[in-house]
């Protein structure tokens, strides 16, 4: 008996578990979160979209912020960076009374200040993946 315990542990011990558990990554596969079609650039978007703005937001459904696929195609923004600007320094757009900037606030209703430190590289990654 102590044998037949001793094998089982042995080969239960290398085997590798059928569900992640906690603080083990996911992987892309796993609950339907395949997305077969991103490409490379989309796919850190979607990584970089999860790490900042997935709290509030969602891609198709408003939440504390608004749903974020097509956002371009839903608003037009004052100028061309804006979008870029109102992501990393939001907190400099409302000191210099930014009049498109308190619309938005107001709309949604919220205090945060968007300040995330993306390059314009990961900026774009994330653009790619919400279009």
């Amino acid at each position: 008996m102590i044998l037949t315990i001793g094998i089982s542990y042995f080969l239960y011990s290398f085997s590798k578990a059928k569900y992640p558990g906690c603080a083990t990554e996911i992987p892309q596969n796993f609950c339907g979160t395949v997305s077969p079609n991103l490409t490379d650039n989309a796919t850190e978007g979607k990584k970089i979209f999860n790490i900042n703005c997935a709290a509030c937001h969602k891609l198709d459904k408003n939440m504390t912020g608004p749903a974020l696929r097509g956002i371009h195609s839903r608003r037009e923004f004052p100028y061309e960076n804006y979008l870029f600007d109102f992501i990393t320094k939001e907190d400099s757009l409302n000191k210099i009374n930014d009049r498109y900037t308190k619309i938005l606030n107001e709309e949604y209703n919220y205090k945060f200040d968007h300040n995330f430190q993306l390059t314009k590289i990961e900026f774009e990654y994330l653009m790619e993946y919400i279009k």
